[in-house]
């Protein structure tokens, strides 16, 4: 698990739309998602203004997260994506915790993350972590709530 590069943004990209198109049909989602029609301008630019991991093996990009530290002590977890291949391996296990490290060495107190309330099997994964559900919205068309979690 590494800081992602711009050398990574084309295989990135399309790690996300993958593994996004499965999250989408896995919570019964049935239109583009946002991160399905992200540029790779769009992502570069993220990569510049965020702190993305990926992870790795044998050269081919596994798994991502994008970390938006926001005002304060408070950050936003997104694109959190593991190649459906291997999911259940224990690579999104090793992002999070990755990712988790890196927000308390960064002085993040409170860290939030929306998913889709249908998909059963990442909501659990989230609470299993801490995360507790504060917030519940239909407005992209699907139950999709906001979880926080603190850190200290």
């Amino acid at each position: 698990i590494r800081q992602a590069t711009e050398a990574d943004a084309p295989e990135l990209l399309e790690l996300i739309r993958i593994a996004m198109a499965v999250y989408a049909r896995n919570s019964g989602i049935g239109s583009l998602l946002e991160s399905q029609r992200e540029t790779l301008d769009e992502l570069l630019a993220h990569l510049h203004a965020d702190h993305v991991l990926v992870a790795e093996r044998r050269g081919r990009l596994i798994g991502t997260v994008r970390l938006v530290h926001g005002e304060d002590d408070m950050a936003y977890f997104s694109r959190f994506d593991v190649l459906p291949s291997l999911h259940l391996s224990g690579v999104g296990k090793r992002l999070y915790l990755a990712a988790e490290e890196w927000l308390r060495q960064q002085g993040v107190r409170c860290v939030r993350l929306h998913t889709a309330l249908t998909n059963v099997p990442l909501v659990a994964f989230y609470e299993s972590r801490g995360f507790r559900l504060v917030e519940t919205k239909t407005t992209r068309g699907y139950p999709r709530g906001l979880f926080q979690k603190n850190l200290d």
